[in-house]
This record gives C-alpha cells, sequence and structure tokens, in this order.
C-alpha cells in the first residue's frame, strides 16, 4: 500500500484537527520513510471493548490480593500447622492492658511467656540489665530491659534461625497488635516446630523488651555478645503498626540474595521497593539494631487499621484473626525453610531485587537491575522505531502524547491531596490521626480510585484527540522505560515496577503493527503486555494508599494512574469526542462526592473514637500546673482545658513539651497524684578549682505514683557534660538538644525506671554548682484532675496524652 493510499484510508478515521496537520506538510518523513500522516485507520468489532474490562477485572482482583487474608485455622488444626485460634489465646493473656517495659503488667506478660515456653519443654533464659544507648541529635536513651531467650536445637545446625519480637507496648494502649500479633505467633510457631521432626538448623526465640524506647531490648542483646554469628545467622523479625491486612515483607538485612527465596514457598507482599523507601524514613523497629550489625534477615509487618496503632483501641477484640493466620502461617513456613537450609554461606549472597505477583515470588540478582533498565529504553525505541517504518504510529503525535503524561500525574496527585482538603473540611478530626488514616476508609478510597480512574479516562480521551490509541501507548511505554533507567541507577529496587510494563509494552507496540487495522487481534495484544502494568503496580499502589491513608494519597495515587493509563488503549482505538470527556468530568464530580459523602458519614461512636491529644503538665517547684495540647482549637472538650496560647516559658520548664506548630495551654490544679521526680545524691563528688571536673553520683527515681520515663536535663549555659555512665555503659557529653532554645541542652531520657529508680554518674566541668533539671513522664492523668470526664466518641491520641511533673536542681 502506497503513501498516498494510507493518507486516505486514514482521513476518514482522523478529526478535522488531525486532517489540517496532514495538510500543513508538517512533520515531513525522510526519504524513504513512510510519512507521520500515514497511519493505519483504527477500528475493529465491538466485542474488542472486551479486552479493556477483562483488563479491569484483572486489576480489581490484583488489588483484592494486596488486602485478602486468609481464613484462620482452628483449634482442631493440624498439630505441626499454624492456628490463629491457638495464638489468639495467647494475645488474650499478654496484651489484655497496657504493658510498658517496667510495669507490673510487663513483668506478668514476661512470666506467661516464660511458662509457655517452658511447657514446650524449652529453657527460657531471662536477661536484665540496665543499658544506654547514645542519641547525637536528642536526649540520650537508657533503661533496664529484660529480654528471654529459647533455642530449639537442631539435629546438625550449619547456623541459627533467629526469631524476634518485642514484648512491651506503649504506656497509652494495650499492644495487642503492636506487638501480640508478634508475640503470640512467635509462640505458636514454636509450638508448630516442636510436633513436628527436629529440623536442622538451631530456632532462637527473642522476645525483646524496651522496643518501643528505642529498641533498648534488641541492642542491649547485641552488646551483651550473645547474638549468633551474623554470618551464619538469619533474623526474621516480627511487627505490626495497625490491626489488619495482609503481612507485608517490607525491609531485609544483608545478602538478602540468599534470604529472600525462602519466601517462595508462601510468600508475604513482598516489594523491593519497600526496602528503599523504609530505609530513607526515620522509622525503626528491632530489626534496625540487627541488620546494622550486619545480620541478614526479613521484617515482616501488618500496617492496616493504623487508626488504632498506639492507641487504647489496640484491644484484643480489634485484632483481626486472618492477619494473624496470614502472619503466623508466613513465619512458620519461612523458618521451616530456613531451619533446613544449609546457612554456612548466608555472607556471599549479594542483593536481590524481589517483588509477588499473582502469590509467586519473583527475585533476581540486583546486578541485573542495570541491564534490565538500559533494555527497556532499547526494547521500547526499537519497537516504536519498527513500528513508525510500518506506517503504524507518527513520532510527533508520540511526542504530544508523551509531553502531556506529567501532566495527568500531576493532575492526579494534586486531585488527591485536594481531596483530603475536602474531607478536612467536613471532619476535621481527621486531622488528628497520627497515620492520616481514619477507620472508615471505603468511601474516601473508592472516591481516590475513582478520581484516578476519571484522569486516566480524560488523558485517553484528550489523548485521542491527536492520537491514536497506539500512539498513547507508545507514549506511556517510553515514559516506563525513562523510569526504569533513571530508577535502575537511583533507586535500584524500584525499577522493576517501570522494567517489565516497559517491555512488555514494547511487545505489544510491534505486535499491533504486524496487525490489519481492523483486526480484533490487535486489541488482544495491547491487553495482554498491559497484564504486567497491572498487576505489578495495581496491588503495589493500593497498599502504599492502606499505609499512607488519604492523608499522603498522592504518591500512590499517582503510581495507580500508570496502569490505569492503559485499561481505555487496549480497546485498540482511540477515545474521541465529547461523550468520553463528558464521562471523565462526571467521574471526578462522582469521586468528589464519594470522599464528601464517606466523611460526611463517617460519625465518631465508641467503637471508632476520634483520638485528642492532652497533657497535664506540672511545675512541681512552684506548684503550678498547665494543660497543654498541639490540637487545633474546634473540639469543645480539649477546648475546655486548653483555649489559651503557649506561655514563653513553657519549653523552659517542661524541655519535652516542644512548642513545634504551637501549642495551647489552660490553667489546672495542682494535683497530688501526679508522679513527680526526685534526685538524691549518692556522692556529690569534689571539684578540682575553677572550672575543674566534678563526678557527681545519683539516683533518679518518682514519688506519689509510677513513672513511665525519667528525664535529666543539663543547663549547659553554666556547666560543660564530659559524660555520663548508665549501667556499664558510657555516653557523651556533646550537646545533643541544640535544637532547644532554652539552656537544658544536654538531655538523658530514663525509661522503665522501676520503684528503685536508675543511677546516673554524671561528669562534668562547672567553676560553680551544676542546675539540672527533673522530669517524670506517665501515661495516665493524675486521678481526679478532670472536671469533665473524657466522652466515649473520644481516645486519647498515641503521641501527646498523659502527664509530665518536673522540678529544677542545684548540684
Amino acid at each position: 500500500m502506497t503513501a498516498g493510499q494510507a493518507r486516505q484510508d486514514d482521513r476518514p478515521g482522523q478529526d478535522d484537527a488531525l486532517q489540517q496537520e496532514d495538510r500543513s506538510g508538517q512533520d515531513r518523513p525522510r526519504k524513504g520513510a513512510v510519512p507521520d500522516a500515514a497511519v493505519p485507520q483504527e477500528g475493529g468489532p465491538r466485542w474488542a471493548w472486551c479486552v479493556p474490562l477483562l483488563l479491569a477485572c484483572a486489576a480489581v482482583l490484583a488489588g483484592w490480593s494486596a488486602f485478602a487474608t486468609p481464613q484462620p485455622a482452628g483449634a482442631d488444626a493440624p498439630a505441626t500447622a499454624f492456628s490463629a485460634t491457638r495464638a489468639h489465646e495467647h494475645i488474650a493473656r499478654t496484651a489484655a492492658q497496657p504493658h510498658p517495659s517496667g510495669s507490673a503488667a510487663q513483668e506478668a506478660s514476661q512470666r506467661y511467656l516464660v511458662d509457655r515456653l517452658t511447657e514446650l519443654g524449652l529453657d527460657p533464659v531471662v536477661t536484665e540489665r540496665t543499658f544506654a544507648t547514645p542519641t547525637p541529635y536528642s536526649s540520650h536513651l537508657a533503661g533496664r530491659v529484660r529480654n528471654i531467650t529459647a533455642t530449639i536445637h537442631g539435629s546438625d545446625s550449619t547456623g541459627t534461625v533467629l526469631l524476634v519480637a518485642h514484648s512491651d507496648s506503649v504506656p497509652g494502649g494495650p499492644g495487642a497488635s503492636d506487638n501480640g500479633l508478634g508475640v503470640a505467633s512467635l509462640l505458636e510457631t514454636a509450638r508448630a516446630l516442636k510436633a513436628a521432626p527436629q529440623q536442622r538448623n538451631d530456632v532462637v526465640l527473642l522476645f525483646t523488651d524496651s522496643e518501643e524506647t528505642g529498641q533498648l531490648g534488641a541492642k542491649a542483646f547485641l552488646a551483651d555478645g550473645k547474638a549468633p554469628d551474623p554470618a551464619r545467622t538469619v533474623v526474621l523479625n516480627l511487627d505490626a503498626r495497625g490491626t489488619s491486612g495482609r503481612t507485608v515483607m517490607f525491609e531485609t538485612g544483608p545478602h538478602s540474595g540468599a534470604v529472600v527465596p525462602a519466601l517462595a514457598d508462601r510468600p508475604a507482599l513482598a516489594t523491593s521497593l519497600s526496602r528503599e523507601v523504609y530505609r530513607l524514613l526515620p522509622n525503626e523497629t528491632d530489626f534496625t539494631a540487627f541488620r546494622e550489625a550486619g545480620h541478614p534477615g526479613l521484617n515482616f509487618a501488618v500496617v492496616g487499621g493504623s487508626a488504632r496503632y498506639h492507641t487504647p483501641q489496640d484491644t484484643v477484640a480489634n485484632v483481626d484473626r486472618g492477619s494473624l493466620q496470614d502472619m503466623g502461617a508466613t513465619v512458620l513456613e519461612t523458618t521451616r525453610h530456613l531451619a533446613t537450609a544449609d546457612l554456612g554461606g548466608l555472607g556471599e549472597g549479594g542483593e536481590d531485587t524481589y517483588f509477588e505477583i499473582a502469590g509467586l515470588l519473583v527475585h533476581y540478582p540486583q546486578g541485573a537491575v542495570l541491564p534490565l533498565g538500559l533494555l527497556a529504553p532499547a526494547a521500547a525505541g526499537a519497537a516504536l522505531w519498527w513500528t513508525r517504518r510500518r506506517g503504524g504510529l507518527r513520532t510527533r503525535a508520540v511526542a504530544r502524547a508523551a509531553a502531556t503524561l506529567p501532566v495527568a500525574l500531576a493532575g492526579t496527585a494534586a486531585g488527591g491531596w485536594a481531596c483530603w482538603q475536602l474531607a478536612l473540611l467536613v471532619r476535621p478530626e481527621y486531622a488528628n490521626f497520627t497515620y492520616g488514616a481514619p477507620y472508615r476508609t471505603a468511601l474516601p478510597t473508592a472516591g481516590l480510585l475513582l478520581l484516578t480512574g476519571a484522569v486516566a479516562w480524560l488523558w485517553a480521551a484528550w489523548s485521542g484527540r491527536r492520537a491514536t490509541a497506539v500512539e498513547s501507548a507508545a507514549a506511556l511505554t517510553a515514559w516506563c522505560a525513562l523510569l526504569a533507567a533513571v530508577t535502575a541507577v537511583l533507586v535500584p529496587g524500584a525499577s522493576y515496577l517501570f522494567c517489565w510494563p516497559a517491555v512488555a509494552g514494547a511487545a505489544g507496540i510491534a505486535l499491533s503493527a504486524t496487525r490489519p487495522a481492523h483486526s480484533p487481534w490487535r486489541a488482544v495484544a495491547m491487553g495482554l503486555c498491559a497484564l504486567p502494568a497491572v498487576l505489578l503496580q495495581v496491588p503495589l499502589s493500593l497498599l502504599l494508599l492502606a499505609t499512607v491513608g488519604p492523608a499522603a494519597a498522592a504518591a500512590p495515587l499517582a503510581l495507580l494512574l500508570l496502569p490505569l493509563l492503559t485499561v481505555p488503549l487496549t480497546r485498540g482505538r482511540r477515545l474521541a469526542g465529547r461523550v468520553p470527556l463528558v464521562t471523565g468530568l462526571a467521574t471526578v464530580l462522582a469521586a468528589v462526592g464519594t470522599i464528601g459523602a464517606g466523611a460526611a458519614l463517617d460519625t465518631p461512636d465508641p467503637a471508632r473514637p476520634t483520638p485528642v491529644g492532652l497533657m497535664y503538665a506540672l511545675d512541681a517547684d512552684r506548684q503550678q500546673a498547665y494543660w497543654v495540647t498541639d490540637q487545633p482549637a474546634g473540639d469543645p472538650w480539649v477546648d475546655h482545658y486548653a483555649a489559651g496560647s503557649t506561655p514563653a516559658d513553657l519549653e523552659d520548664r517542661f524541655p519535652s513539651l516542644y512548642p513545634v506548630g504551637g501549642l495551647r495551654t489552660g490553667r489546672a490544679p495542682a494535683a497530688a497524684a501526679v508522679a513527680a521526680p526526685t534526685l538524691r545524691v549518692e556522692d556529690p563528688g569534689s571539684a578540682g578549682g575553677d572550672g575543674g571536673t566534678r563526678t557527681v553520683r545519683l539516683r533518679l527515681g518518682a514519688e506519689n505514683a509510677p513513672a513511665d520515663l525519667l528525664g535529666l536535663y543539663v543547663d549547659t549555659a553554666g556547666a560543660e557534660v564530659e559524660s555520663a555512665t548508665v549501667g556499664d555503659v558510657r555516653l557523651g557529653g556533646e550537646d545533643n538538644r541544640t535544637y532547644t532554645g532554652t539552656p537544658w541542652k544536654w538531655g538523658l531520657v530514663l525509661n522503665a525506671p522501676g520503684r528503685d529508680g536508675v543511677e546516673v554518674t554524671l561528669t562534668v566541668r562547672a567553676k560553680g554548682p551544676v542546675r539540672v533539671l527533673l522530669l517524670a513522664q506517665s501515661a495516665a492523668l493524675p486521678a481526679g484532675s478532670l472536671d469533665r470526664p473524657l466522652p466515649d466518641t473520644l481516645t486519647w491520641s498515641p503521641t501527646t496524652s498523659g502527664a509530665v511533673a518536673t522540678r529544677v536542681l542545684t548540684l
């Protein structure tokens, strides 16, 4: 067919603007090339619509797989299998109430763990010590920790599988998911392993203490020298950042290529992208300490239902048993795989890129990422060149479509942000949810998905005015190829998300060019080649959306847009005319209405209360007390207590209360029942002349009520701290609170002080008396301090609630 015939055939399928471009003679091809205007007429039977519909169904199923948890196994499950019903009993016994490190409830919980391990025929060892860790950019951290270990010996061990879960909770919540899920999973895993024939390798169970306060238990375990050799040890850490959802393996240690294959028997939701992202965040778990010590391993967590995370609503009743089954069964199978493997070569393993797709674990060496990242643009470029040579697309049309794609991505991100602002207008209390996800997220999430689908539809319709479906698909493929190459260099763990869709898209474009213009197989070819984008990007984007919540939906929605863009294009015909535009705009309005309706219907109730923050602050020297909150005005109950502005000297009197973003205060009664700090000088030391060094031995404690935390702050305007010693750990004297505008620029926080307090040896250089500020903090407000009880539609915020008392002394 000649170029002239192609132009004649194409004109009936083009709009006026495209015909005008053809007549203008622009973008003239070089000699021997097929003219850009000579594109095949788009066509195909009506049943070609089945292809995008089937692709949409695949997207729904892929998204569903990211959230569907297994059916909990009953108490009658085989002895060698994991049973959520059996494991749930452990949560009920260990997490019925808050049990922070050092509390009586934590001691009872740990006794229960020792008893259960003993019943399994193990020999649990309890290690107790005071441990401290330096913190260069905030107060140093120390505390009393009690770790529990037990070993299931192997028959011919080549190494150790170390299973880790922290046994403490935050002071303000029972911790049924964080970390009752992990503790119960370890106990049930141990029972199932003991019921099976003896495994090859040793399996060590470690229940750490004080994870919620700087991972002190894990760091103490490593500092004691009791950790197995990193070259022959795999660490599996279990944690939670919510109460429901699938188990996510979100972080690996070094030599991941030797460990990740252990997930193949029962893959968790796993992606090397999460490893890249998590290491950029300030978040830490016990696994952080092991990873930094060189231990290979895997970090597991449940991340759904974050509205209850670290709150009084993290109760036994709110734990999803399906999530417990998923976590326990995954860890059990992974442990069994590692317990039979040869662990002697762990140190020789490299890093892996990995992801789960349709229930299968895919992994390959990270050394292959850059070649694959370069293959993607090469394949895309070859496909575009070959298709253009056959008259299947025009370079100018592809470039126009590619230029508009960033606008669609930016519009999606901006739309997600705007919709959250809309939800905040309807429900201002959404801002109180620390992790951005309220309880009822079904309607807001549906609205965000509708919005993203509408943007995809509108882009396809707008692009279809000047480009064919193949040309629009080519533009999308070109962007994926570019992102594959860029991420292969900058973020290797994320490159697969764009590499395989780009390669598949290139194949689809090339295959479409081999079919006649009206052939239905063009749509089929494009649909099959769009499938990798749907299966890879849809579950991950939905998982990210559930993790960060609607407040930070912009990035997940932008990622979700990419696979959704392929759906209308797989019809094989461009979307043109007013009907697609009107349909897309109507969908945008429906999305906004759905989000607004979801927020309007989400009224607080006793089962889903709104978190509020209120701190009782007592200056014990002056017997002046304040109510303090970081929440903006709007809640009548909070406003009753704290409606005033921040006193100028508030941080000077209470160093733990930072006026970042502004605090509101109100006068409070000076309660006698609040935990107040005490200081006993065990050895006053002596100064060696003017400006000489002085070493003082102190014992910090609390009176009136137990304290969860104690603080010691030194006025460095009149003294220079040289060092501090807690237990057998020496801490540096450099200013670690340089961010504060107060004189308290050196600080030490003591966790789980206990009834006898904590001994601290402080070495300072000063010409005169040394001024110190003492602080005691607890999760509960003083009894009788509230003249209006907390309504049952409100609950305590996980970060800004409790009581703090201070006093200033001179040494």
